[in-house]
């Protein structure tokens, strides 16, 4: 299938505010807006159309822009979109995906009890051990560790040197101060279209699962407690460290480094703060900040 400019603007209809003259030439892949690529397409924000010439320099075929922006003369197609960063995600989704063969690396360890479902890429140095049940065209990266009670849907992707299904840190100490580790017997259940980034550890209950709803994505170096449950398409970013037993609402967003102490409720549409330590419950829809983190209030602007 030959793809154009007016089979970009077809795809993306209604959501189409306007556009210059399209062409018929074939676009033949996505690049960036500087100094871009013949043939490309790509995307401008509001931030970088306020260099004057990123627009008017660049040599892609095709530029999405905010709807709202100024129309300009340019030897690209411009495109006006609400969100330009969005609808190329779409775009390169849809028309330019990255091209993975699935395969099973020779150096990866796979237990003959787990399940693993057609079209997944396994990598080097990974290990699905006994009875993990792993659904179609997912991805484990190299050296990630699938362990026992975990279970993973459709389309999700595991990156490198990630732990999934490893014990929690549980301990009692016996009278004489003697640390006395506590079993985990439960699991790890992650749905479908799940993204967990390089290094990030997940560990299984301690009796019931922990839980990954679909659409969660897990940046690189984050740590997941025993027991935690993280709602249908939660963000949790680069260095984040969730407490046994948190509960993450859909929608919400834990930032860099941002701290939240066992068994607590960060609601639906929350948002925890760049480095935040969270020490109490964060209802629905709520901004936190600062350690210990409490609510942002918005400054009074002065008149």
């Amino acid at each position: 299938m030959e793809i154009t400019v007016a089979t970009i603007i077809e795809f993306l209809g209604e959501r189409v505010a306007w556009y210059s003259t399209p062409t018929s030439a074939p676009l033949i892949g996505v690049s960036a807006l500087s100094p871009g690529e013949s043939g490309a397409i790509t995307f401008a924000t509001a931030k970088s159309l306020q260099t004057p010439q990123a627009v008017a320099s660049s040599e892609s075929a095709a530029i999405l822009v905010p709807a709202d922006s100024e129309r300009r003369e340019s030897a690209s197609v411009l495109i006006g979109v609400v969100n330009p960063r969005l609808e190329f995600a779409r775009i390169a989704t849809e028309f330019f995906p990255p091209e993975i063969q699935p395969a099973v690396h020779s150096s990866a360890v796979i237990d003959p009890t787990s399940t693993i479902g057609a079209g997944c890429t396994i990598g080097p140095g990974v290990h699905v051990a006994a009875g993990v049940e792993i659904g179609e065209f997912c991805t484990l990266e190299s050296n990630a560790a699938i362990l026992p009670g975990t279970r993973i849907g459709n389309s999700t992707h595991i990156g490198p040197n990630s732990s999934i299904g490893f014990a929690g840190f549980g301990f009692e100490r016996d009278l004489d101060g003697t640390p006395v580790r506590m079993p985990h017997y439960g699991g790890v259940l992650i749905g479908d279209h799940v993204e967990v980034g390089a290094n990030t550890c997940i560990d299984r209950g301690t009796f019931g699962d922990t839980v990954i709803a679909d659409h969660v994505k897990i940046d690189n170096l984050v740590h997941v407690a025993h027991n935690c449950t993280i709602e249908e398409g939660a963000f949790l970013i680069a260095g984040a460290i969730i407490g046994g037993g948190v509960h993450v609402g859909r929608h919400s967003w834990v930032s860099i480094n941002a701290s939240i102490r066992e068994q607590l409720v960060v609601g639906d549409d929350a948002v925890v703060g760049m480095a935040a330590t969270v020490t109490r419950d964060v209802p629905d829809g709520e901004t936190v900040i600062g350690s210990p983190a409490r609510v942002f209030v918005p400054p009074t602007p002065r008149r």
